[in-house]
């Protein structure tokens, strides 16, 4: 069966738009479909860790405004995200000339994507809006939820924001309070706290580590009789376990 070449398609729909009334035929751009991502960490400056996404670290081709505003209509363009765009161009809808490298220099593609799609920035953008219904939207400027994570946007241009946890402890924290928010990101543990990890399948660990999240409005953590109480359940439960 014979197909259209792909670098024809943006220029047939072009070609079909002009033809019919405008009220008769308005083309709708491909919109980008929730993906699972992944969000790493590596240490930062000595003590905790910053937090990046999986997305590459260079940026990516988009489609020239020009095109998308033909294709699609006057104002098409600021109504998409460069997800978007990425989406139509593995499609196959577009690509040569329709498409444009963004440039370190005097370029508002490169800004944006520096600003939103570089791995540090994104991860801070991914787990902001993952936990925007749990704990509200992100402040402008920092913000930190009682799982440790702090999200960070910084004088800086471009847009520089961050997402970062002090501890090893936080880190977990994150990770567990993201897998109970989101399904559609996870946490990467490093390689070198995997070992940590089997101390949180003990149900009392990971409830003392957790503490802060699921009692937010507490003022502080487990207060002494209550951590020796719970000492005393464990032991308790260890005991009935090896009798049985």
């Amino acid at each position: 069966m014979w197909t259209l070449p792909k670098n024809r398609i943006a220029s047939v729909v072009t070609a079909v738009t002009a033809s019919l009334p405008q009220s008769s035929f308005t083309p709708e751009p491909l919109r980008a479909k929730p993906r699972h991502r992944r969000i790493f960490a590596r240490r930062h400056q000595k003590e905790g860790w910053l937090l990046y996404s999986d997305a590459l670290d260079k940026p990516r081709k988009v489609i020239r405004a020009d095109v998308i505003e033909r294709v699609f209509g006057e104002g098409a363009y600021n109504r998409l995200s460069q997800r978007d765009h990425w989406e139509m161009i593995e499609a196959g809808w577009f690509e040569g000339d329709d498409l444009h490298m963004p440039a370190l220099l005097a370029d508002d593609t490169y800004l944006v994507w520096r600003g939103y799609y570089h791995p540090v920035t994104e991860a801070c953008g991914l787990l902001a809006d993952a936990f925007a219904d749990k704990y509200g939207p992100m402040p402008s400027i920092i913000g930190s939820p009682p799982n440790g994570l702090i999200l960070a946007v910084h004088p800086n241009t471009p847009r520089y924001a961050t997402a970062r946890v002090h501890t090893d402890e936080d880190l977990f924290r994150c990770m567990f309070d993201l897998e109970a928010t989101s399904p559609w990101i996870r946490i990467v543990l490093p390689d070198e706290l995997m070992p940590m990890l089997a101390r949180y399948s003990d149900p009392d660990m990971k409830d003392h580590l957790m503490w802060r999240v699921n009692n937010p409005n507490a003022s502080g953590g487990l207060t002494m009789e209550q951590k020796m109480r719970r000492s005393q359940e464990a032991s308790l439960r260890r005991q009935q376990a090896s009798a049985s």
